[in-house]
């Protein structure tokens, strides 16, 4: 028996997120969570999700989080990835990249924005820099728990959506990180 297509779904974000919350209940369960870097930080709510289903089960999904930024102080749209998982059985299928390449199509033809940009673990810099992302280098300043200020969350990756990305040296996401 062979599997079916995937079928990839965009939902508003809140609205996917009942849907989504048992996922990440079982990759990040609190008491692995409270193990990771990214314990403790407030992280913004996906606008959209894009949601990939193979035979009528969600097996993977990615948030996506567009904004007004500062690039060295100039305002500049971004589009911003986030909450990218994969059922932990389904992990190693391909699912992850399946959805992640939708999700760069979607945001070069609808988005109208110059860069795209997601924070990772260092095990996952190899997997985004096969599908074209690349370190961002510069200083990156977010909102946590009501201050702005200097964030170094492992790695932060940047992938061109409109033509080259423009050289920054400190990128302020004028809220919360995704």
């Amino acid at each position: 028996m062979t599997a079916s297509a995937p079928v990839f779904l965009v939902k508003d974000g809140a609205l996917s997120w009942p849907e989504v919350a048992p996922m990440r209940e079982r990759i990040y369960p609190p008491e692995k969570l409270i193990n990771t870097p990214m314990h403790g930080i407030e992280w913004a709510h996906a606008q959209r999700r894009v949601l990939l289903y193979l035979d009528d089960i969600l097996r993977a999904v990615a948030g996506i989080h567009e904004r007004e930024v500062l690039c060295d102080g100039q305002k500049l749209r971004v589009a911003g990835i986030g909450g990218v998982m994969t059922e932990p059985e389904f992990q190693g299928q391909g699912h992850g990249k399946q959805v992640m390449l939708h999700v760069m199509e979607l945001l070069r033809t609808e988005a109208q924005c110059a860069f795209s940009l997601l924070f990772c673990e260092d095990h996952n810099v190899g997997f985004y820099g096969k599908l074209g992302w690349t370190l961002f280098e510069g200083d990156m300043v977010v909102e946590q728990h009501g201050t702005t200020g200097p964030f170094s969350f492992r790695n932060v990756m940047v992938l061109p959506l409109a033509g080259p990305i423009p050289v920054v040296r400190k990128l302020d996401l004028c809220g919360l990180p995704w």
